[in-house]
């Protein structure tokens, strides 16, 4: 990240280096995880569904050991200030990343369920929802490797076309519901993964407003947990 101060123990910027590095691999992780779990499903490809839930487990161990380096890091050497910002917003973007990568997972396993082949406006509306999330996590793993407020607050503003395009897709299928009820079961698993593409959105934009606290020291919004659970 960019202002990065240099210590009188050369092991502390190792430490911090290192975390940031395992971020970025986590974020990575997550990417490639979402790529994969939409891949799947526009191609019907069970195996590589089931690849992405066995990954989420590599993913699950790296996000805990971030958290665990960090949490150890702050108790050897009680950092102040910036340095301390930055080990809390580790903590907390690993955490947001998991479970964006749990969402790409929730996906994946949903993609047995859709057999049949869906209409054309269901499929570019899953695409555009799918484009704009996964742009929103790659743009805010850049921002947080680069320390760019700027990009995070872009990212931020771009929550809106995911949610209107989650809105837009949720309307499409409420109408092939009605008008294909033989396909209810199939266009329920399609809602649900709208649900976890827009969440991932949400997700992006947290991170974006912890890359904005660890710049800058502004405050990021507190948002509901509770709804967060009850999209998984």
């Amino acid at each position: 990240m960019t202002g990065e101060v240099k210590h009188t123990v050369s092991a502390f910027d190792d430490e911090l280096n290192e975390l940031r590095a395992n971020i970025l691999e986590l974020g990575w992780r997550t990417s490639l995880a979402m790529a994969d779990a939409i891949r799947a499903l526009e191609q019907r490809d069970t195996d590589l569904a089931g690849q992405v839930v066995i990954a989420d487990r590599d993913i699950d161990t790296l996000a805990a050991r971030i958290e665990a380096a960090a949490v150890n890091v702050i108790a050897l050497r009680a950092p102040m200030a910036d340095d301390l910002r930055v080990l809390v917003s580790a903590i907390k973007i690993a955490a947001l990343l998991e479970r964006t990568a749990d969402y790409a997972r929730n996906i994946a396993r949903r993609v047995s369920s859709v057999t049949a082949k869906y209409p054309k406006k269901l499929r570019k509306l899953i695409g555009a929802m799918n484009d704009a999330a996964k742009e929103m996590l790659v743009d805010v793993v850049r921002a947080y490797a680069e320390g760019d407020v700027e990009l995070a607050d872009e990212v931020c503003a771009r929550d809106d076309i995911v949610d209107d395009l989650h809105d837009e897709l949720t309307q499409a299928l409420i109408e092939f519901m009605i008008e294909k009820p033989g396909q209810i079961s199939q266009a329920a698993h399609l809602l649900f993964i709208s649900k976890h593409l827009e969440r991932i959105g949400d997700q992006a934009t947290n991170i974006a407003e912890m890359v904005t606290y660890t710049v800058t020291g502004a405050q990021p919004k507190v948002r509901d947990p509770e709804a967060d659970r009850l999209a998984a």
